[in-house]
C-alpha cells in the first residue's frame, strides 16, 4: 500500500507565507519603478509606445529625413532639446518619476517656459513650432499645479524631439506625441 504524505496546517501556513512576499516583493518592486504588468511581459506598456522591433524601415527613413530637414535647421533648439531630455531621463528615469524633486522641476519648467518664448520667432517649420507650444503649455501646467503626468509628458514631448532633430538613436520607445515626429517633410 501508498501512504499518501499531507502537507498539513503547517505546510499551508509556509506556502501562504511565501506566496504572499512574493506577490508583495512584485508589487514593490513595480510601484517602486513605476512599471505595469504589461511593459514587462512584452506588451507597449501604456499603450503609446511603440517598440523600436516594431519601428518600420520606413519609419526610420522618415526620422532620418525629419533630421536631415527640421533638425538642421534648428541646430540650437535641437541642442536645448538633448540637454533637456537628458534632464528629465535624469530627474525622472528609473523610477524617479515617482520621487520628483519639485522644485527642480519648477526652476526647468521656468527655463524651458522662457527659452521658447526667446526662440519661437525664429521657428519656421509649423509642426515644430506647434510642438514647442505644446511644451510651452506642459511646463506652465508643471510651475502652476506640479502634476507627475505632466512631467512625464513633457519628458516624453522631449523624448521624441530629440529624436526628431537630433542623432538621438534611442527610438525603442517613441511616444507619438509630437507632431513633427510624425509630419512628412
Amino acid at each position: 500500500m501508498s501512504e499518501k504524505k499531507k502537507i498539513g496546517w503547517f505546510g499551508w501556513t509556509v506556502i501562504s507565507t511565501v506566496l504572499v512576499i512574493i506577490i508583495g516583493a512584485f508589487i514593490f518592486f513595480f510601484q517602486l519603478f513605476d512599471l505595469n504588468v504589461q511593459s514587462v511581459i512584452g506588451g507597449e506598456g501604456d499603450g503609446e509606445a511603440q517598440s523600436k522591433k516594431e519601428v518600420s524601415e520606413e519609419k526610420v527613413q522618415e526620422i532620418e529625413e525629419i533630421q536631415n530637414t527640421v533638425g538642421k535647421e534648428h541646430k540650437e533648439i535641437g541642442e536645448y532639446i538633448s540637454e533637456a531630455h537628458a534632464f528629465y531621463n535624469n530627474t525622472t528615469g528609473y523610477g524617479g518619476i515617482s520621487n520628483l524633486d519639485w522644485d527642480k522641476q519648477v526652476s526647468k519648467a521656468e527655463e524651458v517656459s522662457k527659452f521658447i518664448a526667446q526662440q519661437s520667432e525664429s521657428v519656421k517649420n509649423k509642426t515644430l513650432k506647434a510642438d514647442l507650444n505644446d511644451i510651452k503649455k506642459l511646463a506652465k501646467s508643471v510651475i502652476d499645479q506640479q502634476k507627475t503626468e505632466d512631467v512625464r509628458q513633457l519628458h516624453r514631448h522631449f523624448h521624441d524631439l530629440d529624436i526628431a532633430l537630433n542623432s538621438y538613436n534611442g527610438y525603442d520607445k517613441i511616444w507619438n506625441v509630437t507632431k513633427t515626429l510624425e509630419a512628412k517633410n
